[in-house]
């Protein structure tokens, strides 16, 4: 009985003495380890590669090197990047593995890095690790256009497009110079999936100009975050050409010829305001002209201001501020100012300077001269007919015209046509006329008045047109007449021009 617990006590001791022998070999030969793993932006985006770095180390400890056959980043199982063929690991050496995902849906992802391998001996060696990476949607687009100038303020377009599914708020855009503000705008928000474009300018002062423009927003979590996009932009040199064109304002035409009304009424049975021609034309106004300036540089121009200079008292005129290829106009009343040349200029600020710009105008007020013209006389016993045309031979327009028998020795104005009211005569027109008058056989010639308005003055010119007879075989003669009436715009007017040397004869029966 001894002798059997002796033995147990033996076999005891054994197996006490074999325990640490076979966990001593249960430690793996090749001891792998995963020391760290960091995520790279720190903030990770939409549709933006991701990157997980994972930090390997073989302990110095190991008894066997490791050859590395795989490092895989994965999501449930499932394999979203690897790195394979890494290469052997000696105890005591270190590797990194860079990981490259892209993710499409913000959100928290709970990830495990995987790396595996096999000793020495060709037995399996594999280690895990778990990573968490947290993407949020992706930041705003932002594209930027630009039409630079040196020397000036010149607009900047950014167009921010916001690719998330959510609307994102508050939107600040802001262009930087050197790390400075040059100027900023807001938007209040843009929708998922929505653009907005934001107006700034900035003042390179090179033909290079770099420029960074920030945009900061609030996302749908409230989180304030913002993006960075740096640009170097062209810019031009400044041209300074800026315009000035002097021309005379232009009238529509008016065609009186519907008045005739108004003629039989004033005029006799035979009158009426009439023109030469039918026709709607375009005249200039005489005493007003139109300025127009023109920016035909490169760059915006402010506070223009159109400044005359001559002999007479002219008001200068604002214009304000010119884009480039832009034209305004302004209008000038030169009705007091004497003939001559005018300069007209414009003074205007560019790239924070004050400059001028002037061209030469001859002023030559328009003139109307009267004319009566294809005068012919018919004369029943004592009744003389007297009928003609009062042609304007000016550039301007006369208006009031009235042409009347007057009072003279043997004439004397006699009913129907004692007078007649033409109207209004524009330049290079005419309008006919009628006259009646009872003339003694002594009265050689007859008195014709004429009655008008120019430039807002009345007149009254008399003149006086032969009575010529040429006897005939049948007791007839011929009677004709032309005067010219030079009606001076403001200026004074001519006398009268001998019609038996300018005017040829228009025979006429001439019954007794």
């Amino acid at each position: 009985m001894r002798r059997v617990l002796t033995l147990l006590v033996a076999l005891v001791v054994c197996l006490s003495l074999l325990a640490p022998v076979v966990a001593a070999q249960e430690v793996p030969d090749a001891r792998l380890t995963v020391d760290d793993a960091t995520v790279a932006p720190d903030r990770p985006t939409t549709d933006e590669p991701t990157a997980v770095t994972a930090d390997l180390s073989l302990s110095a400890g190991s008894n066997s090197a490791v050859e590395l056959e795989t490092v895989s980043l994965r999501e449930n199982g499932e394999e979203l990047a690897a790195a394979d063929d890494l290469g052997s690991l000696s105890p005591g050496d270190g590797l990194s593995v860079e990981l490259v995902a892209e993710f499409e849906t913000a959100g928290r992802y709970d990830l495990t890095l995987v790396a595996r391998g096999t000793d020495e001996d060709g037995r399996p060696v594999e280690v895990e690790r778990p990573v968490t990476v947290v993407v949020e949607d992706s930041p705003p687009g932002i594209s930027v256009e630009a039409d630079l100038v040196e020397g000036v303020d010149s607009p900047v377009t950014v167009t921010v497009a916001n690719p998330a599914v959510d609307p994102v708020r508050n939107v600040e855009v802001v262009a930087l110079r050197n790390g400075s503000t040059a100027d900023r705008a807001f938007v209040p928000v843009i929708a998922a999936g929505g653009t907005a474009a934001a107006n700034l300018s900035v003042r390179p002062t090179d033909a290079r100009t770099d420029v960074a423009v920030r945009v900061s927003y609030t996302t749908a979590t409230g989180d304030r975050q913002q993006t960075v996009r740096r640009e170097r932009l062209e810019a031009e040199p400044l041209e300074d050409d800026v315009g000035v064109e002097v021309r005379r304002v232009r009238d529509d035409g008016v065609d009186v010829q519907d008045a005739q009304g108004i003629g039989g009424l004033v005029g006799g049975a035979g009158g009426g305001l009439q023109q030469g021609s039918g026709d709607e034309e375009q005249s200039a106004a005489p005493d007003r002209v139109e300025v127009a300036v023109t920016n035909f540089g490169n760059a915006a121009v402010q506070e223009a201001v159109v400044e005359p200079s001559g002999d007479g008292p002219l008001a200068r005129q604002f214009v304000g501020s010119l884009e480039p290829g832009e034209t305004e106009t302004v209008t000038l009343d030169l009705a007091d100012v004497p003939p001559g040349e005018l300069e007209v200029g414009v003074s205007y600020r560019l790239a924070g300077q004050q400059r001028r710009s002037a061209t030469a105008y001859d002023h030559r007020p328009a003139t109307a001269d009267i004319t009566l013209t294809g005068v012919d006389m018919e004369r029943d016993e004592s009744r003389l007919n007297v009928s003609g045309n009062a042609g304007n031979t000016g550039d301007a327009a006369v208006t009031g015209v009235v042409v009347a028998v007057g009072n003279a020795e043997g004439v004397r104005p006699a009913y129907p046509q004692r007078d007649y009211f033409v109207g209004t005569v524009d330049g290079s027109e005419f309008a006919p006329f009628e006259l009646t008058a009872n003339v003694t056989e002594n009265a050689s010639t007859v008195p014709v008045e004429v009655t008008y308005r120019v430039n807002g003055q009345q007149r009254t010119e008399r003149t006086e047109l032969p009575i010529v007879a040429d006897d005939s075989d049948d007791g007839g003669g011929a009677f004709g007449g032309l005067s010219p009436l030079a009606v001076g715009a403001g200026i004074g007017l001519s006398a009268l021009v001998g019609a038996a040397v300018l005017v040829p004869l228009s025979r006429r029966r001439l019954r007794r």
